[in-house]
């Protein structure tokens, strides 16, 4: 009996709190809570369906009660599922969770699915939410528009890679609230609207100063408040934004500094974000010693350790105002208080901003699919990043922007659905764009056909490996996704059992030795997916950088510095900011776009230099949802000293 009403506290509480983020407006009533599911694997067992798998009552773990639900997987994975067919209205949201353990991270995975009669898709997937000693909470929902009348044979889906166990599921039809990224743009029409009442103004030469007051504050990015601040200073709240209207009479190049009291929670990683519209102008981090994340280096959660006070000046890149006005933002980490605004201030050098000679703006890792969003450091946002990259192409070619490059991870999965909506995204494209083959986009032998022929835009006389002539620049661009086997050959496939790395071809390591040489006076940048070198070294928050080279890095590298003209590469894959400058090359690796800091670069090209800045979507709602706040790791914007803007002379 109490453990009943234990479950039926948890349902309550699931349809109350579990989407971590507050109601937004709902069109229509809300209809009550109804609990459709709530299953503690007390008593006998449903009947699950199974893929390569078997399951079974276990009482020498459970999070709840005398007995869990040990799934054991006979493959590389494998599950049980719930039937839940004729337990879903499909006018109805629902919200899902279990608490999962498991011996490694990732190893879990809980989602809904359905069948259309032909295939498998996934409703809804479930994101790790809290952890409750060695049990995982997973959390997802389904909205009501989300089902369709073909739908059937739904099921709730418990995976695992290895042996996994499973207490307390339910399943709640409910009212989820809007999205972050569903309400954001409301909060930030209302917050600008109040920060217009109180515009400053920036001349060249010239210095404003500006306090809290100065600005509108909104507690909260999924909550639609915005207001005048009537201090003098201001808590940043977690996804709290302070935002101040600038106005300048023509472009300005800009720094200057926020005197920002940090916050008592010191754990390593991002205090704030600072942005001019949606250039990035700082991201201070609390730094410790040297650390890396607990369980799994790279996609585990921070340690619960203490950095360093900061100090309380953070400085602002150099970066360039646009004619007009602006909006200069300071926004919450996500995971913690971003501690208390004090002061602003913004200087305008003397330097005259000309007009450059072409803008592109260089995007990498979108991981475009017809997929639900998924883990990786943070939340891959899945098919949620499709239409924030659509409005980020959009948004940059209105502004000028004459193109862009894809520097690889275009699509997630490489298969033709996720082309096609890749191709989707670039049929509408206000502007042109280059691609660029990354490890998710080579996964099947037919990944680059489907991307040559649904997407052939990308790829200018219809390869892979291929020059653009943008004077005064020349691009080279590299497909260096081919997998090698434990043979030493090549392939255009992966194979978990034979993958041993990835790179070029050597008939590729030929055609770029050849193409350096024939063109050795234009100024050169050379993009792939992989880094051609990383620093490694502790970030500026004291993580413990990992490498994101490939097999033919160093070889690559070898002829771009013996190539005389060769001045930057770029390239994505590792989901973190990055810039090296070794020798007369500057090596810029970026974040990735559809996993938090969703970021990118914009450059723009002068006859003798390239200056390149970094930016973020405009809708920090979508920047909100990619952060998993629950893991706190917030490295990735900046990883060290001047990697947020600069330039390349040539």
């Amino acid at each position: 009996m109490f453990r009943a009403r234990l479950l039926l506290c948890q349902v309550v509480c699931l349809g109350l709190m579990a989407t971590h983020w507050p109601a937004g407006a709902r069109a229509g009533q809300a209809q009550p809570d109804k609990i459709a599911l709530s299953e503690g694997f007390e008593g006998e067992l449903p009947d699950f369906h199974t893929y390569q798998a078997t399951y079974a009552a276990d009482e020498t773990r459970a999070r709840t009660g005398k007995r869990s639900l040990r799934v054991t997987p006979q493959g590389a994975s494998g599950g049980a599922y719930f039937r839940l067919q004729g337990l879903i209205d499909p006018t109805r949201d629902y919200v899902f969770s279990a608490w999962v353990y498991a011996e490694s991270e990732h190893a879990a995975s809980l989602y809904i699915s359905a069948s259309d009669g032909k295939t498998r898709h996934t409703k809804g997937r479930a994101r790790r939410e809290a952890r409750q000693g060695d049990w995982v909470k997973m959390t997802g929902q389904v909205r009501a528009k989300e089902w369709r009348e073909t739908d059937q044979e739904i099921m709730l889906a418990m995976t695992g890679s290895q042996e996994i166990w499973v207490d307390d599921v339910t399943l709640l039809a409910t009212t989820v609230p809007d999205p972050p990224s569903a309400v954001y743009p409301e909060v930030e029409r209302r917050l600008r609207a109040e920060a217009n009442k109180r515009p400053l103004r920036l001349a060249r030469g010239k210095r404003v100063v500006a306090r809290a007051s100065n600005g509108a504050f909104a507690p909260d990015s999924a909550r639609v408040e915005a207001r005048a601040v009537r201090s003098e200073t201001v808590q940043i709240t977690p996804d709290g934004l302070l935002i101040f209207a600038i106005d300048a009479d023509e472009p300005l190049y800009v720094t200057g500094s926020v005197r920002l009291t940090p916050d008592s929670d010191l754990r390593p990683g991002l205090r704030v974000t600072i942005l001019c519209n949606t250039t990035v102008v700082a991201a201070p981090m609390v730094a410790a010693e040297a650390w890396e994340s607990v369980g799994n280096r790279l996609t585990g959660p921070a340690p619960e350790i203490t950095g360093t006070r900061s100090p309380d000046r953070v400085p602002l890149t150099e970066w360039l105002l646009p004619k007009g006005r602006s909006y200069l933002t300071v926004a919450g980490p996500h995971f913690r208080p971003g501690g208390t605004f004090r002061a602003l201030e913004l200087r305008a050098l003397e330097r005259k901003v000309a007009p450059p000679s072409f803008q592109f703006a260089l995007l990498s890792d979108t991981h475009l699919t017809t997929a639900s969003p998924g883990e990786w450091m943070n939340a891959k946002m899945g098919n949620a990043a499709t239409p924030e990259f659509a409005a980020t192409l959009q948004s940059l070619a209105k502004e000028g922007i004459d193109f862009a490059i894809l520097a690889g991870d275009m699509t997630d999965r490489g298969t033709r659905e996720d082309v096609q909506v890749l191709a989707g995204v670039l049929e509408k494209a206000p502007l042109p764009v280059y691609g660029c083959i990354g490890n998710h986009d080579s996964y099947h032998s037919s990944s680059r056909p489907d991307l040559l022929e649904l997407a052939g835009r990308l790829f200018p006389g219809g390869s892979t490996d291929y020059v653009i002539q943008k004077p005064p620049l020349r691009f080279i661009i590299l497909d260096a996704s081919y997998w090698r086997t434990p043979e030493g050959e090549f392939v255009d496939r992966y194979d978990a059992k034979n993958a041993h790395g990835i790179g070029l071809r050597p008939a590729q390591v030929e055609w770029l030795r050849k193409t350096l040489a024939e063109d050795t006076r234009t100024s050169t940048v050379v993009i792939w997916h992989y880094a051609f070198t990383n620093r490694h070294g502790n970030s500026s928050c004291g993580y413990k950088l990992p490498s994101a080279l490939c097999l033919s890095s160093q070889e690559a590298l070898g002829l771009l510095e013996a190539a005389p003209n060769v001045i930057a590469t770029f390239c994505g894959h590792a989901h973190w900011n990055e810039v090296n400058r070794v020798g007369r090359i500057t090596h810029l690796q970026n974040p990735a776009f559809a996993e938090w800091p969703n970021a990118f670069r914009v450059v723009r090209v002068y006859p003798d230099r390239l200056e390149w800045e970094v930016r973020q979507p405009g809708n920090r709602g979508f920047v909100r949802e990619s952060f998993l706040a629950y893991k706190a790791l917030s490295w990735m914007l900046s990883t060290g000293e001047g990697d947020l803007a600069g330039e390349v002379r040539f």
